[in-house]
């Protein structure tokens, strides 16, 4: 037998002082459930040990006396007002200790209370006071905060008496005090111990007994408060020298578990998850919560109290001393938030730090290749088995996993507790804010509960998580142990296995991992190329939203730009994206670097990894992702289908024009597969083609009637480019949505609302036919306000029912393999996540009768409403109508009368109604039917022995023993048999009694397995009809988003009209005509209540400049002074079209455009330097595109051209691309330029008209600039700015005046060279003229 240890092996080093970033564990200091504590504070005395503490870390005691009024601050929570009161049952209100904490009541409704470290009372010096306004230490913006304060502020002024009237008794309750002694219990399961001691061969129904009785006798003789009985529990800690593994939690049927004393960092109730309390774990029962001051989370702070819940009984024996007790509580943390001084709390080098396979320079591959071996797989390490066979079976378990994913966290289940070992711990501490355990390895911890909050706060970080479960139980790993020829130490521990990797681009939103609190979608994304002749690259991607389970699937040529790729990623930006290592090219590479910091970026090694196309068909089929129910044969989806090669009958390779769209899902399948999500996903079969926005588009034939047909379905082109210029979709600061058009517009009520409106906004319309008939729904909702108010209103009420819909059918299927490790984890919590199911599908259903209410007042508006799409959105499909909204009454109907809702979101169990269930119903009728017949046969024998007073007795498998009294047994028949009996009476069974129970327990058996899965048939079927219910959805997200506009169309700021969307006659130009036109995104704030609108117009004559012969023409050159507003008119202007072909009001009087297949922009000065392009290359190689992709129907905004490089340069430069766009091209177009020599260069060219920002300038000085005074007008008016008053930047910049002064004079100097220059060379040119001529030329060089 190994050597027993104590607790105390766990605190041979003095506890450190933690960062300020982590948070600590509820610590329940000085173990107030203690006997000692209780009689010191009786004796209003200290323990000698704790007064010693205080004095070597010089901690005195705190003056505070109850009724004092004090801010108090509970950790990682804001400081609040609280009055000093004692202790409900220790009546004291100060304990001391290594940390001294004091007990205060909160202001706050309802009334709660805690002990609170010393370090964070301060006296309370009134709500005015400094440190309580705005930047004070105790400042807080919650409200519930401020009004506590404010009764503060009253108290204080009350009497001392008065002030403890204010006080309220809170009594503990039966569970308050469970954290005593959990908080100091540390984890032994890790340690190697004796094969007979191991948790997993531990007898725990003798342990209970034993435990039972040594209770009753503690009981007895104890004359203490029951709370204080000796049913505490205590950790028996096995020296690591003997064979069998403690790792593993043994729970056992019919005891409660001691689970709640294995290590965790975090207590279970310090947990903000709201409604997920293990209400009816096998474990542990329900704790209460009570709530908790202002916005602080009642779970959290209740466990900070050191008044928090009772300990449970445990099948371990014994108790811990109250001398135990006090001298634990000296090893209470610190608060995290405390300055970060003195020794530290665990070692300095952990065990992980030693080792040296684990050396940086040494770090191998699975396969034994360095760091250095260009097939270098990071995410696999190299554990050499010497070192494995060291260590207990569980952690030997951990590095095996550890060995195939590296790079990914294990939370590793010990029990009833995620664990984290080693580096992973390291990182849980560091992210998570959890605290290590005690011990020489780095190890922490947190309830299986709280593996939703955890989890996500990682894969948020860019970490990716594996969830690791216990696949058996301990009777199951002891059978499997029996079976076995030969054991060793290393199979007698239970299996476990990973059954879920999740990573940024993979999540699910499971029961496990909570709801989304997020709208916008997450794309897993992969893409693979492939270099043509010409330095074009043709791509093939595929990306999928894992929450939705819609895979979109695609291959294209695109241009030497990339600027299909670079479109895709900026309309679908992913999460993760996967790409083949060692095979992209360094210019699609660059393209993924560049993309933002939080994408996750993943090679994956070409062949194994990311599939060739044939491999991907070939698993596709082989997996039976596509398998019809029915027929049991392969469906392939519609989209994937298409890209399958017409010649091959086996469907095992794809079509020449998808090769590399297929491949890429292949790498999306091989990644679904090893995060094992691949089969809920794919067998949803929704794939969609992707399809690049300009594929179809016309070519850039100018004039040609290709050009101008906008006919078909087509969308507008906002490139990456356009769209960062633009701040449509997020800004060019910090890439937030902050000031955006998309802040501004979107305010659907829906998740699913609000991921149509980005697409609608991404990819605007050109069909005018389109265009103005989704214009005439909002006209047609505006019509209706009071429909339109009630229908917002429900539509909030809606749950995220796309994403619903994705989990109802992952629990639903019914082709799940039996092979997914999910189906064989043991959860502790599996009646929490059946509740959360259950709670997810009836919000589900509710969600649908919702809708049903949303579509039933516009019944009787639809024959009024002008246009078609709204028509078809609020009209139920029928056969007499051709409306989209399906007919969900029957199939809501069914479902709503299929089970008591109430009933089993309580329970967490679905009971089906009759008829629901063919198979339970079966089962209930056998059952009755046999009961029926049992009591029928208890009346014949009562009539046959003359004994009324005869029952049936038992349970179980002993019931319906037939109970006769013992006087009556002279009479019992010989066909009785005799069972068993007690004093007075004797039972017996008959052979017609044994055939009966038989029926009745095989109908229990298989009423029990038609419960068992009835969840999983319901939900699968609510699945068959997922086409109904997305396509409900889907109007829904229409309506969500028409409504939206309309409501913006109707209460906008300012001027708001219709857009009117024309097509250009035969021989006439495309136009655009804003009057009054103003930039949406700058409302009428306090920095824009003078904001100034202006007319626009492009290609059509101003009435009121009719003699002007440019008026009409396509180009606008647009000039003024620095600071004038030349970028804003033009992102003006291009955000009005966006708004204008998306279907909305735009904030203008005026707005009359032929539809625009393209806005292109080079607005701004960025540079790419992780591409290695300058600012100059970025403005040439957008203008580059421009001039390649633009057609006579684009609107291009040009913004200040060539200043990237020397003057002449830029100009000539800019000169040729107006001439290109102005003779060529022929586009609407708008182009300021502060090179004023251009508009006397295009001053006579019809197609352009001169434009500029107007200002008014006072004091004009062209000696001293300083002195003037200019008035920025910000009106875009006729003609050409004389001069950019580039000095009057620098004054409003505050260079100082002699610089500037300075400067005026250099460039008087560098204009009379230019000029004398120019005159020379005139003189060089000069030929026989007058002598006057000569001499004036002379005397203007000289």
């Amino acid at each position: 037998m190994g050597k027993v240890n104590t607790i105390f092996s766990y605190f041979s080093k003095t506890p450190k002082k933690t960062t300020e970033n982590q948070v600590l564990s509820p610590k329940t200091p000085n173990n107030s459930g203690s006997n000692s504590n209780v009689q010191a504070a009786s004796n209003n005395t200290t323990p000698t040990s704790s007064k010693k503490t205080n004095e070597k870390n010089g901690e005195s005691t705190p003056e505070f006396e109850v009724g004092d009024i004090v801010w108090s601050k509970l950790e990682g929570y804001p400081w609040w007002p609280s009055i000093v009161c004692n202790h409900p049952t220790s009546k004291v209100h100060i304990k001391k200790g290594k940390v001294t904490e004091i007990h205060v009541q909160f202001f706050d409704d309802p009334i709660s209370r805690a002990w609170v470290k010393a370090r964070f009372v301060k006296p309370f010096t009134g709500a005015d006071a400094k440190e309580a306004r705005t930047g004070g230490q105790f400042f807080s913006m919650d409200m519930s905060q401020r009004k506590a304060t404010n009764d503060a502020d009253k108290a204080v002024k009350m009497t001392k008496e008065d002030r403890l009237g204010l006080i309220t008794e809170l009594q503990p309750s039966e569970d308050e005090f469970e954290m005593d002694d959990l908080d100091d219990m540390f984890d032994e399961e890790m340690e190697e111990g004796d094969s007979d001691k191991s948790k997993e061969n531990l007898d725990v129904s003798k342990t209970v007994k034993e435990k039972s009785s040594k209770s009753k006798e503690d009981e007895s003789k104890s004359s203490k408060p029951p709370r204080h009985n000796a049913n505490k529990r205590r950790r028996i800690i096995v020296e690591a020298d003997s064979g069998d593994s403690s790792d593993d939690y043994k729970a056992s049927s019919g005891s409660e578990s001691d689970s709640d004393s294995a290590s965790s960092g975090v207590d279970e109730n310090n947990l903000s998850d709201t409604g997920s309390e293990p209400e009816a774990s096998p474990v542990k029962k329900t704790s209460r919560k009570r709530k908790l001051p202002g916005s602080t989370p009642t779970s959290v702070k209740k466990s900070l109290s050191s008044s928090t819940v009772t300990p449970e009984r445990s099948p371990f024996v014994g108790s811990i001393s109250s001398a135990t007790k006090s001298k634990l509580s000296l090893f209470s943390a610190p608060d995290s938030s405390s300055p970060s001084t003195g020794d530290k709390m665990e070692p300095s080098t952990y065990l992980h730090m030693t080792l040296d396979f684990l050396k940086p320079d040494k770090l191998k591959d699975k396969n034994g290749r360095l760091k250095s071996h260009p097939d270098y797989d990071s995410r696999t390490l190299y554990v050499p088995d010497s070192f494995k066979s060291k260590v207990t079976p569980a952690m030997r378990q951990w590095w095996e996993m550890k060995s195939n994913h590296f790079d990914t966290i294990l939370f590793f289940k010990v029990g009833k507790f995620y664990e984290l070992f080693h580096m992973d711990a390291v990182i849980a501490v560091a992210k998570l804010g959890l605290i290590y355990m005690k011990g020489d390895y780095a190890h922490s911890g947190f309830p299986e509960i709280a593996y939703g909050r955890y989890s996500d706060l990682l894969v948020q970080k860019g970490y990716k998580v594996a969830r690791v479960e216990q696949t058996e139980t301990p009777d199951m790993m002891t059978e499997r142990v029996k079976k076995m020829h030969s054991v060793t130490k290393f199979d007698k521990v239970m299996k476990r296995e990973i059954c879920r990797i999740t990573t940024k681009g993979t999540k699910t939103y499971s029961y496990m991992e909570g709801d989304c609190c997020e709208s916008a979608n997450s794309y897993l994304m992969a893409v693979t190329e492939k270099e043509e002749n010409d330095g074009c690259f043709t791509y093939g991607v595929c990306f999928v939203d894992t929450s939705i389970g819609k895979f979109h699937i695609g291959q294209f040529l695109d241009d030497r730009h990339n600027s299909r790729f670079r479109t895709l990623l900026m309309h679908h930006t992913p999460a993760q994206i996967l790409y083949e290592r060692g095979k992209v090219y360094p210019k699609t590479m660059q393209i993924i670097n560049n993309l933002p910091g939080n994408v996750i970026r993943e090679g994956l090694n070409p062949g194994t990894e990311f599939w060739q196309s044939s491999k991907t068909l070939k698993t596709l089929s082989e997996c039976n992702y596509f398998v019809d129910e029915e027929s049991k044969e392969i469906v392939w989806p519609a989209a994937l289908k298409k890209m399958l090669s017409d010649s091959d009958a086996l469907n095992s390779s794809a079509a020449d024009a998808y090769v590399l769209a297929v491949s890429a899902l292949g790498a999306i399948l091989w990644y679904l597969k090893h995060t094992l999500v691949d089969e809920e996903l794919l067998s949803m079969k929704n794939f969609e083609e992707y399809v690049p926005l300009d594929k179809n588009n016309s070519v850039s034939v100018p004039n040609s009637s290709v050009a101008r047909d906008f006919s078909g379905k087509r969308h507008m082109v906002l490139d990456d480019v356009t769209l960062c210029n633009l701040d449509i979709t997020e800004n060019g600061l910090n890439g937030s949505r902050e000031g955006t058009l998309l802040e501004k517009l979107d305010h659907c009520n829906t998740p699913f609302g609000k991921r149509l409106f980005r697409t609608w906004l991404c990819a605007p319309l050109c069909n005018p036919k389109s265009i103005n008939d989704r214009l005439d729904s909002l006209e047609d909702l505006m019509n209706i306000p009071d429909v339109s108010a009630e229908t917002r209103e429900l539509l909030k009420k809606l749950p995220d029912l796309e994403r619903i819909l994705s989990r109802i059918h992952a629990l639903g299927l019914s082709n799940r393999s039996n092979e997914h490790p999910d189906n064989r984890a043991i959860l502790y919590e599996s009646v929490t996540y059946s509740k959360r199911k259950i709670e997810d599908f009836i919000s589900a259903l509710e969600g649908f009768k919702v809708a049903q209410k949303i579509i039933k007042p516009f019944q009787d508006k639809v024959d009024g409403f002008k246009s078609i799409l709204l028509r078809k959105t609020v009209t139920v499909k029928s056969s007499s109508s051709s409306g989209c909204f399906p007919d969900m009454a029957e199939k809501l109907k069914y479902f709503d009368n299929g089970f008591d809702h109430n009933k089993a979101k309580k329970d967490g169990v679905i009971v089906p109604n009759k008829g629901v269930d063919s198979d339970y119903d079966g089962a209930v009728k056998d059952i009755k039917e046999t009961t029926n017949a049992l009591d029928r046969y208890l009346d014949q024998q009562r009539q046959l022995m003359s004994c009324k007073s005869m029952v049936y007795w038992g349970t179980g498998k002993n019931r319906y023993q037939m109970e006769v009294p013992e006087n009556m047994c002279k009479k019992v028949p010989n066909q009785y048999e005799l069972m068993s009996s007690k004093k007075g009476w004797k039972r017996y069974r008959t052979k017609e009694i044994e055939r009966m129970f038989a029926e009745m327990t095989d109908a229990e058996d298989r009423r029990s397995a038609a419960l068992k899965d009835t969840m999983r048939r319901i939900f699968h079927q609510f699945d068959t009809d997922y086409q109904m219910w997305d396509q409900a959805v889907q109007c829904l997200a229409v309506l969500d988003v028409l409504l939206c506009l309309a409501e913006y169309s109707r209460c906008g700021e300012g001027a708001i009209c219709r857009p009117e969307i024309v097509l250009p006659e035969a021989d006439s130009k495309p136009f655009l005509l804003i009057r009054e036109g103003r930039h949406p995104c700058i409302g009428r704030s306090s920095a824009a209540e003078d904001f100034i609108p202006n007319d626009t117009m492009i290609g059509v004559k101003d009435n009121i400049e009719t003699e002007d012969p440019t008026t009409d023409s396509q180009v606008v050159l647009v000039t003024g002074p620095n600071m004038g507003g030349k970028s804003t008119l033009m992102r003006q202007v291009g955000l009005i079209v966006v708004m204008a072909q998306m279907g909305c009001y735009v904030p203008a009087e005026k707005c009359q455009i032929t539809p625009v297949d393209r806005v292109f922009t080079r607005l701004g000065a960025n540079d790419r330097i992780m591409a290695g392009e300058s600012t100059f290359f970025v403005e040439l190689s957008e203008t580059a595109s421009i001039l390649q992709h633009a057609t006579e129907n684009s609107l291009v905004l040009l913004d200040e051209l060539g200043r990237g490089t020397a003057t002449y340069d830029g100009t000539a430069i800019a000169a040729a691309v107006v001439e290109e766009i102005s003779k060529t091209i022929n586009c609407r177009t708008l182009f300021s330029t502060h090179y004023h020599s251009l508009t006397d260069m295009f001053s006579s060219d019809p197609n352009v008209r001169l434009g500029h920002m107007a200002c008014m300038v006072e004091n004009e000085s062209e000696d001293d600039p300083t002195q003037e005074t200019i008035t920025f007008l910000y009106k875009f008016v006729k003609g050409a700015c004389p001069k950019s008053y580039g000095f009057n930047a620098a004054r409003l910049a505050s260079i100082p005046n002699e610089i500037i002064t300075n400067g005026v004079k250099k460039a008087k100097e560098l204009e009379n060279k230019i000029q004398r220059i120019h005159l020379i060379r005139n003189l060089w040119k000069f030929d026989a003229r007058s002598s006057t001529e000569l001499k004036q030329l002379v005397q203007a060089i000289g």
